[in-house]
C-alpha cells in the first residue's frame, strides 16, 4: 500500500484573491521502499491539445523536492528552456516513468533544477507536507523559486495508538 507524504497542487491563482487557485494538476509524494512523485492533470483540456496522463518519476533523495518542480516546470508550465535541458540530459525525456539517479546524470540535474528556478509563472503552487514525509527538510529551497508558492504542515493530529488503545493528540486547534 501506498504511503503518500506530500500532495501539491498546481493552477491558475485568482487575480485578486491570494487563497484561492484553479486547480490543474495534482502532484503525490508516495514513500515506500523508494519514492515516487505521481503528477495528474485534473482536467481534460483543449480538445486541441493533446491530453497528459498520469506521470511518475523515481526523484533522488537529496533533491526530492526540488524534481517535483522540475516535473511542474516540464509538464505544467511547459518552460521550452527546461524542456529543451531535459531532451539534452533525460534519457528517454518523453516517458511516462523516469527514474532520475538512472536517466540522468548528476551535471544534467544540477542544469535542470538551475533552470527551474529561473521559470516565473502566474501558477501558483500549494504544497501540503504532512508529518514523516521526507521533504520537510527541503522545504528552504522554495525561496529559490520564481512562483507564487503556499506550504502547509499539520497544526494538529488526533491519532489512535495501538500501544496505548487511547487517542493521542498532538499540536492544537486554538484559534490564531
Amino acid at each position: 500500500m501506498a504511503t503518500f507524504t506530500c500532495q501539491i497542487l498546481i493552477g491558475q491563482k485568482h487575480s485578486y484573491d491570494s487563497g484561492i487557485i484553479n486547480i490543474s494538476h495534482t502532484l503525490y509524494l508516495s514513500e515506500n521502499s523508494r519514492p515516487a512523485w505521481i503528477l495528474s492533470p485534473t482536467e481534460k483540456g483543449d480538445t486541441n491539445e493533446q491530453i497528459q496522463q498520469k506521470t511518475t518519476w523515481i526523484p533522488t533523495l537529496e533533491n526530492m523536492l526540488e524534481d517535483a518542480l522540475v516535473m511542474i516546470g516540464l509538464y505544467v508550465l511547459k518552460d521550452k528552456q527546461l524542456i529543451a535541458l531535459a531532451k539534452q540530459y533525460v534519457q528517454h525525456p518523453n516517458k511516462d516513468f523516469i527514474e532520475l539517479y538512472n536517466d540522468v546524470n548528476s551535471v544534467g540535474l544540477q542544469e535542470l533544477y538551475k533552470q527551474a528556478r529561473k521559470i516565473e509563472s502566474s501558477h501558483k503552487i500549494m504544497i501540503s507536507v504532512f508529518q514523516g514525509s521526507s521533504i520537510l527538510q527541503q522545504l528552504s529551497v522554495l525561496k529559490n523559486y520564481q512562483n507564487d508558492i503556499e506550504v502547509c504542515q499539520s497544526i494538529f493530529t488526533k491519532e489512535f495508538s495501538l500501544w496505548t488503545r487511547k487517542f493521542e493528540e498532538t499540536g492544537s486547534l486554538n484559534e490564531i
